[in-house]
């Protein structure tokens, strides 16, 4: 039965594409995938309130996994499950990183926003795509608790960065790359395998049960912790290299081929 199964799936690169429009096959196949008795949600560094007309365009009702792990939020009841903040003593750090490189533009979610907390002295053609249209607040304008913090920089300056980070470590943080210009900061135990598995357990899923998809290292943690892990064509060859299967590429509804198979397998199709 279909019931039996949970698929978490990447959005960037995975579900969405580039474009920002979610492909018909994959909407169909989610909602048929659902419909079905299936168990379907996200697993994404997104918080859930950039997340609400995905949730609602694919009809998803349990609950879904958001800032790479740091929480579930449950739609139905409107109300996030199981909070993983990022450490406050962590932030004097940041704010040094962000002041160390002139061209890095740092931003973090908290519980009701997407904000950032510098303004670059060098601006890059990834601070004006990414960070111009944020909402420059002051640091101590933004008291409440942060999910995780984010340094844009072009890719050629991440490997300094990250050489920074390791010399000048951020208490109890981990960081992960979810793009080649985007590094990610989280509270140390915070990934999107955990996630998966906090998830498994409120639902009452083996782990063994679970299908995994992605397409970039951020998704690594979470494609080891799946029962198993689905590579989406398109994705990083590191990826698809380590995954139990690979699916098409994002634009094509990846999700769908990998819905296919298991309605496949149960005699659906």
């Amino acid at each position: 039965m279909l019931s039996d199964y949970l698929i978490v799936s990447d959005v960037d690169g995975t579900l969405l594409p580039g474009d920002g429009e979610l492909p018909r096959r994959t909407v169909e196949a989610v909602r048929r995938f659902i419909a079905e008795g299936g168990n379907f949600s996200l697993n994404t560094g997104r918080v859930h309130f950039g997340c609400s007309s995905l949730l609602k365009e694919l009809g998803i009702r349990i609950p879904s996994i958001h800032c790479n792990g740091a929480y579930l939020y449950d739609p139905a009841a409107d109300r996030e499950i199981e909070p993983t903040y990022l450490p406050r003593e962590a932030r004097e750090g940041l704010l040094k990183a962000a002041e160390y490189f002139p061209d890095v533009c740092l931003a973090v979610f908290d519980e009701h926003s997407f904000i950032r907390l510098n303004q670059p002295r060098v601006v890059t053609e990834v601070c004006r795509r990414w960070c111009e249209e944020l909402p420059l607040t002051r640091p101590e304008d933004v008291p409440g608790e942060w999910y995780k913090a984010l340094l844009f920089r072009e890719a050629e300056g991440m490997t300094e960065l990250h050489a920074y980070l390791d010399q000048n470590p951020l208490p109890g943080c981990c960081y992960v790359n979810s793009a080649a210009s985007l590094c990610e900061i989280m509270e140390k135990t915070v990934n999107k395998g955990e996630g998966l598995r906090k998830l498994a357990r409120v639902l009452g899923i083996p782990i063994e049960n679970t299908f995994a998809i992605g397409d970039y290292f951020n998704d690594v943690s979470m494609l080891k912790a799946a029962g198993t892990s689905v590579a989406v064509g398109d994705g990083a060859p590191e990826i698809r290299a380590m995954c139990d299967m690979t699916v098409g590429p994002c634009a094509g509804g990846a999700a769908a081929d990998l819905i296919e198979y298991l309605e496949k397998k149960e005699g659906l199709r």
